[in-house]
């Protein structure tokens, strides 16, 4: 059987000026493909980028990367996007198609016009779109100016962006631009991998110091975002980075991942304090944190690691040590505890575990205002609680009934508050000394975590719909319409924040097994390159990138998000163009081409439908202005109701 050869690369830039223009335009279609989350946006993106993977060349490209991640990334686009049409809330199945097509389109241009020799260059275009997203997002938790230009520029494309919606989570977090914090972080991990890669692949000092500017950026957005899920998710990923990195490599990976987190901790301490207040601080701590990881790697990290090459025991000594200090550190960040200094506008919440039983409190310092609740398993579920006290704290009597998972402690004065001790000698933990304050406040009620426990509820009754739908689901977009007929209490949730779960209430045993089909394929791929792990190049951060793709798809519904599968996708074209041919996969040329052609025309049909159903729209906004009889309305009404795939 013949395999397929590529067409030589012999076009000139006066042949291909669309091929010279891709490199430039790249950053600026991965940026509008991410934060362009209207109908229209997305229909003009799959219009540009189909136009660009016009030619001999790119249509080469397409054929010759027709393997088995290429057709696992096709089926799964195409159930996804099938699923809206049978999905009985067109409105809601419409609005989430196009975070498919968007990503799709991506996909689709990145396949057919990157090569191997510039996966360097896509590498830095997706990196410099998520470092500008990162600043983006810790600016409109501060002094959103940044975010005030990108809000009115996202409007004239048909996209909210509302100001008052971004931003911070008093005390707790920066929500960043996506006004989601759990998302925010799941982007932008991506983004730090990216970085961590081109700092220690840089072939010269001032690309290094760039790299490491925008990993710094990268980084304080990350943590500001403080999702525990993202968080927990990163953390095995760069486990799974070190393994893959090579032997080699590992020590200097190791040493610059913890300069990162040293860096980025003494950053937050300062950013927190501006957040919230209009200030530009957080936004320039962002560009001096990368400048302080660059400068500390490169009179600190390189040393240390030079000295320990080739010394294996005394390495093992260290990373030991350095594993024992990070333990350490996380007990007495728990533990070490003092007295807390409230402004007059700032409200604390702190959290114990008491049993069952009557307490009274006394204070030392000053005495806050107070509003003490508890709350049962039930009342986590339903966010909800029971008032035990209102009033001064050191006059407060509280008594704890029997099943209480938490009691929490609402405070707030001008002035310092020593401490606050209840009658049996329970210490109420103030202010953490080792901890920047949103991460103390974040990190409260851990034993009993409402978000943690509602998410059980979630999956519990995404199984539920599940159910009653089994093979095909509900459609993408169904979830939202259809959750509060299994809820055993009224919520309201788009999404069940478990990826798995979310495909098979959406799309059935069908659209799970193209999703897992999609992993399988790029596990595999990855599996038949195992050998280059020794290299400390690209195949870490492949794996890296995969494990966040599925650790995170645990907690949060990340893939169902235009933002972070448009990012997903450029990673699994990227791994295609790096890794999969067609003539490794013995793929003939008929189906090859079979496959590209599927692409654009599930990219291009669905963009015609998301037309059509725009134009609908339109025109039915405007029948009340127009002077028809009756016949003519009905007519009308029957035109509308063709070119409305979606609803009715």
């Amino acid at each position: 059987m013949a395999k397929f050869q590529r067409p030589a690369q012999s076009g000139t830039p006066s042949r291909d000026v669309l091929g010279a223009l891709y490199p430039y335009l790249l950053p600026l279609l991965v940026f509008l493909a991410i934060t362009g989350i209207s109908g229209q946006a997305v229909v003009g993106l799959v219009a540009v980028a189909l136009v660009l993977s016009v030619g001999r060349i790119p249509w080469g490209n397409l054929r010759g990367r027709a393997g088995a991640l290429t057709l696992a990334v096709a089926v799964y686009a195409l159930i996804y996007l099938l699923s809206g049409l049978w999905c009985s809330f067109g409105a809601y199945a419409a609005q989430e198609s196009t975070k498919m097509l968007a990503a799709l389109a991506v996909f689709g241009l990145v396949l057919a016009r990157s090569e191997k020799e510039g996966l360097r260059r896509l590498f830095w275009s997706l990196h410099g779109v998520l470092t500008a997203v990162s600043l983006l997002c810790i600016d409109a938790g501060s002094a959103q100016v940044l975010a005030r230009g990108f809000s009115a520029l996202m409007k004239l494309l048909g996209c909210s962006y509302p100001l008052e919606t971004m931003g911070y989570e008093e005390g707790v977090r920066i929500t960043g631009i996506f006004s989601n914090a759990n998302v925010s972080a799941g982007l932008i991990a991506f983004g730090l991998l990216l970085g961590l890669y081109l700092y220690r692949t840089a072939g010269s000092e001032k690309a290094r110091a760039a790299a490491a500017v925008t990993l710094g950026v990268e980084a304080l957005a990350f943590f500001l975002s403080f999702s525990m899920g993202a968080m927990g998710s990163f953390a095995l990923t760069c486990v799974v980075y070190l393994v893959c990195v090579g032997r080699g490599a590992r020590l200097e990976t190791f040493v610059l991942m913890l300069e990162c987190v040293l860096v980025t901790l003494a950053c937050s301490f300062g950013a927190y304090a501006f957040l919230g207040t209009g200030s530009v601080v957080p936004v320039l701590l962002a560009v001096v944190c990368g400048a302080l990881i660059w400068v500390l790697d490169r009179f600190a990290g390189k040393k240390l690691v030079r000295a320990m090459e080739g010394r294996s025991r005394a390495v093992a000594i260290s990373g030991g040590v350095l594993a024992a200090a990070v333990v350490l550190y996380i007990v007495l960040a728990f533990n070490l505890t003092g007295a807390l200094r409230l402004s007059a506008d700032e409200t604390v919440s702190r959290a114990i575990y008491p049993d069952a039983g009557t307490y009274t409190v006394s204070v030392e310092g000053a005495d806050p205002q107070a509003r003490i609740y508890a709350q049962n398993e039930a009342q986590l579920m339903m966010h909800t609680e029971t008032v035990l006290y209102e009033g001064p704290l050191s006059q407060a009597e509280i008594t704890v009934e029997e099943g209480t998972r938490v009691v929490w402690f609402q405070m707030s004065c001008d002035g310092e508050v020593e401490s606050v001790t209840l009658s049996d000698g329970t210490e109420v933990p103030l202010g953490y000394k080792l901890l920047p304050g949103f991460a103390a406040n974040r990190l409260q009620g851990l034993q009993a975590n409402q978000n943690f426990i509602q998410r059980l509820v979630f999956f519990r009754d995404g199984l539920k719909l599940w159910q009653e739908s089994p093979v095909i689901g509900w459609g993408v977009g169904g979830v939202e319409g259809r959750i509060t007929a299994v809820q055993s209490f009224y919520y309201e949730s788009k999404y069940i924040h478990n990826q798995f779960i979310q495909i098979l209430d959406e799309a059935g045993v069908v659209g799970l097994a193209a999703f897992l089909f999609l992993l399988g394929s790029a596990i595999w791929l990855l599996v038949r390159r195992r050998k280059d792990a020794d290299r400390g190049g690209e195949f870490a951060l492949f794996a890296a990138c995969l494990t966040m793709m599925i650790a995170h798809s645990m907690t949060e519904v990340v893939w169902s998000t235009q933002m972070y599968q448009v990012a997903v996708f450029v990673l699994l074209a990227a791994m295609i163009v790096r890794y999969g041919t067609a003539g490794e996969e013995r793929r003939t040329v008929r189906g090859g081409t079979c496959l590209a052609a599927g692409i654009w025309a599930l990219a291009v049909v669905f963009a015609a439908l998301q037309v059509s159903s725009l134009s609908a729209s339109a025109i039915y906004a405007g029948l009340g202005d127009q002077d028809l009889t009756r016949t003519e309305f009905v007519s009308k009404l029957q035109t509308l109701d063709r070119m409305e795939v979606y609803d009715d």
